[in-house]
């Protein structure tokens, strides 16, 4: 049966959140959509809850997996699954705005032929509304560069069906569950056109849930790399597969950039944020480790600091011992 909306749910272990999503959408006053649920392997009571909403309800198709394969694979699965001329996205413990729909599907019928649409969100629980700060121009390019760097998010667009599905072909069946928007987003914008803006809120984004989390320790770091440089790995390989001549540092430079900020400067032990310190070599190249050390003294005096008796590679003391011309230089210009 063909609708006009295909809304996938990743769910695994999602017990406190998944009926509040479901209801949002049931509750639309727009009904021709179906719902595709894909269980990744939840050990809790996701699955009961999933299957009791769907044995009243045929909007509601639920794909299993045995076990847990990744937000990645479960978008992927749901896709493959979709029957809708319109994909969208809801991550299990985000939820509909009254009547968004409804809103989409006016928006779409006036401003047909566009392969996806972007739109704006509300955090919750804090209730800020934000909306879409890029046009719809060169967004594939965008993603490569420094400035202007997209929002790589799934959840706040509409996809047109045969642009998501060219795309999601294109790219690996592997276990991403982290960077894996970026992965998806940077594929998709490659075989899009042409993209609308819609400023209206569409999606309640909740923060602090357990699943969009601010805090995270030293194993929670260290996944968060692991899978980040999974994902450029097959960036990578998509940019091969597709014949562009494309530098990925500038990709590098923001992952590096946001795991420093919000991972290990939040580290509330000392030694294991000076571990993570040591360990970055492991995920990035010297040369990005350099690039953002000068461009972020504070952090780098800091390290100097509390790392003296630390042998470094050759590289990397090569790299130090270049940075100290280049920053009275740099204090020169700026005065």
């Amino acid at each position: 049966m063909f609708s006009f909306f295909s809304i996938i749910i990743p769910a695994y272990n999602v017990e406190k959140y998944i009926s509040q999503a479901i209801t949002s959408i049931l509750n639309q006053s727009f009904q021709d959509f179906e719902i595709i649920i894909i269980n990744d392997g939840s050990v809790d009571k996701t699955a009961e809850i999933i299957e009791e909403y769907a044995k009243d309800n045929e909007k509601i198709k639920i794909v299993n997996h045995v076990q847990n394969e990744s937000q990645h694979v479960a978008r992927m699965d749901g896709v493959a699954s979709s029957n809708g001329q319109y994909v969208m996205f809801l991550d299990a413990d985000d939820y509909f705005t009254d009547d968004a729909l409804n809103i989409l599907f006016d928006e779409i019928q006036k401003n047909t032929g566009y392969d996806f649409y972007e739109y704006g969100y509300i955090r919750q629980p804090s209730g800020d509304v934000v909306l879409p700060s890029l046009t719809g121009e060169d967004r594939f390019t965008s993603f490569f560069t420094r400035d202007n760097y997209p929002m790589p998010t799934m959840w706040n667009k509409v996809y047109y069906s045969e642009v998501i599905k060219k795309a999601f072909t294109s790219i690996d069946r592997v276990y991403i569950n982290i960077a894996e928007d970026l992965y998806e987003s940077i594929a998709i914008s490659y075989y899009a056109k042409n993209i609308y803006i819609l400023n209206k809120t569409i999606i309640n984004y909740s923060i602090g849930t357990g699943i969009s989390t601010t805090y995270k320790n030293y194993k929670e770091t260290l996944d968060f790399l692991f899978y980040v440089k999974r994902s450029i790995i097959h960036i990578k390989k998509f940019i091969e597969n597709t014949n562009q001549e494309i530098s990925l540092d500038n990709i590098n430079y923001h992952f590096l950039s946001f795991t420093i900020y919000y991972y290990i400067n939040s580290q509330k032990n000392t030694e294991e944020k000076m571990k993570l310190f040591l360990q970055l070599p492991e995920f990035f190249d010297t040369k990005i480790i350099m690039e953002y050390l000068f461009n972020h003294e504070e952090s780098y005096n800091e390290l100097r600091k509390k790392l003296n008796s630390i042998t470094f590679s050759k590289d990397y003391r090569l790299g130090s011992k270049l940075l100290c011309p280049l920053r009275k230089i740099k204090h020169f210009l700026f005065k």
